[in-house]
């Protein structure tokens, strides 16, 4: 058998004729998150200041650009969005002077952190988001993430430390995460909040940026892949959220096994670019791979194939800057790079 098209996807013979399974990145490779995912989290950061430390703004441009989000997520170790999020807010609550209040609030509420967020920067506001917008250096601020090891740790250690008891970004969203809390909220909407979390949104009431989500694969792409062999898929989404947007897309029918946010969190592991969640969701197809590839949008996808012992394939589909990404994953070893998820074609059996 030959899965997949060599001419397409520039592979050597030897590495095509093994790939017996086919293992997908969902956000940037499956599906379209450029109006959902990234959406949220530059209406997220927004939030942060405009509601809850109520910064005055000329009009109502965002503090980032999706050229912004980009850069920092494939600085490293930001393939939890809830993370990328929470360092874009670390970030911004960096370059205002130090705010100070005598008492953090008792009793850990979304509607008592917002308050407090009012409360420490009433009177005269710090700056203006616009003004907060024009220091920031987005690009600065990733190639030092990256060259400090990427993810939050690494972004800590790039900050000077003003403001950071004011990111409330840990915990459990229904009390104390209020990034992921809002993030939730402009991701889901109203009604589908209510549904997975069983209780009203506190910040959002409007329909989630979710609807806007769209497939990247063409159903009959994936239906001809299914049917030489089997599909699966790792993501960092909750399970939820996956298994709403696979069903509404009419594309979950295709794959065997799904490794999600709940399952690595449920086996204590960690996500992106640690394989673990890559060679779990392998092992649970049929039948049992021995040299499966993954298909992934971003620098840590490459690194977690690589780490795995899988072919890594890149695809550019939704990159802002698509040469600086084709360069990011030739230098990281990728074996292949698609402009496009439809390129993946298989071939008559010989």
């Amino acid at each position: 058998m030959q899965p997949c098209n060599p001419e397409t996807l520039n592979l050597k013979p030897e590495t095509l004729n093994q790939i017996d399974a086919l293992i997908f990145d969902m956000d940037g490779v499956l599906v379209d998150v450029s109006r959902s995912y990234r959406a949220a989290i530059i209406r997220t950061v927004d939030i942060f200041f405009s509601q809850g430390m109520r910064l005055p703004a000329a009009d109502d441009t965002p503090l980032l650009t999706p050229a912004d989000v980009s850069l920092l997520k494939n600085a490293g170790g930001f393939n939890n969005d809830w993370d990328l999020t929470t360092a874009f807010i670390a970030y911004f609550l960096d370059l205002l002077p130090p705010l100070s209040v005598s008492t953090l609030p008792l009793h850990r509420r979304i509607a008592t952190l917002m308050a407090y967020l009012q409360i420490v920067s009433r009177g005269k506001p710090p700056l203006t988001m616009d003004e907060l917008r024009s220091r920031k250096n987005i690009a600065a601020l990733a190639k030092k993430v990256s060259q400090t090891g990427g993810g939050l740790s690494a972004l800590q250690k790039t900050l000077a430390g003003n403001n950071q008891h004011l990111v409330f970004g840990r915990g459990n969203l229904k009390k104390e995460n209020l990034i992921q809390r809002i993030f939730q909220e402009v991701y889901l909407g109203e009604t589908l909040f209510t549904e997975i979390y069983d209780e009203p949104p506190t910040v959002v009431h409007h329909p989630g940026v979710i609807r806007h989500e769209k497939p990247l694969v063409r159903p009959e792409t994936l239906a001809a892949l299914a049917k030489k062999m089997p599909l699966g898929i790792a993501t960092g989404r909750p399970r939820a959220e996956a298994e709403y947007t696979l069903t509404r897309l009419g594309i979950d029918r295709h794959f065997q096994a799904m490794l999600t946010h709940d399952e690595i969190s449920a086996a204590g592991a960690r996500g992106k670019p640690d394989p673990w969640s890559l060679r779990e969701t392998a092992e649970r197809l049929y039948p049992a791979p021995t040299h499966p590839a993954y298909i992934g949008d971003t620098p840590d996808d490459i690194r977690a194939a690589k780490a795995a012992g899988f072919t890594a394939i890149g695809v550019l589909a939704t990159a802002t800057d698509p040469n600086a990404l084709r360069a990011q994953f030739e230098s990281l070893g990728a074996d292949a790079v698609l402009e496009n998820p439809n390129e993946l074609r298989v071939t008559k059996d010989q």
